[in-house]
């Protein structure tokens, strides 16, 4: 797989989608899992300018996994305790589907080490 189709998945997961546009397919999918499914680029476009417009995130990706046709990338939100993995699909040298799973950590969720009785 070509460095620049990483590049730009890795660029889509910290929130900057201007490099990673150029290589999403025009009818491409963005299923936000649990939540809801862009269709298009338009919509992915629209989407991506309406959360930038909101404020840059504090994102970090932490893995970035490379397949055959497939791009994972890992991170969390460095303010939050929110992580997220978004899978890629490719085909040549184009991103045609992004599944994007997000975790947030709810308080009571875990117990710290030495909390259970």
């Amino acid at each position: 797989m070509k460095p620049k189709i990483i590049a730009a998945c890795e660029a889509f997961s910290l929130g900057q989608s201007a490099n990673a546009l150029l290589h999403i397919a025009d009818e491409a999918e963005w299923h936000i899992v649990g939540d809801h499914t862009i269709v298009g680029k338009a919509g992915i476009e629209a989407t991506c300018t309406e959360a930038e417009a909101e404020g840059n995130p504090n994102f970090k990706n932490i893995r970035t996994i490379e397949g055959r046709n497939h791009v994972v990338v890992e991170g969390n939100d460095l303010d939050s305790d929110i992580h997220y993995c978004d899978i890629y699909t490719i085909e040549e040298d184009t991103i045609y589907e992004i599944s994007s799973y997000c975790l947030a950590r709810q308080e009571g969720d875990f117990e710290e080490e030495g909390d259970a009785e």
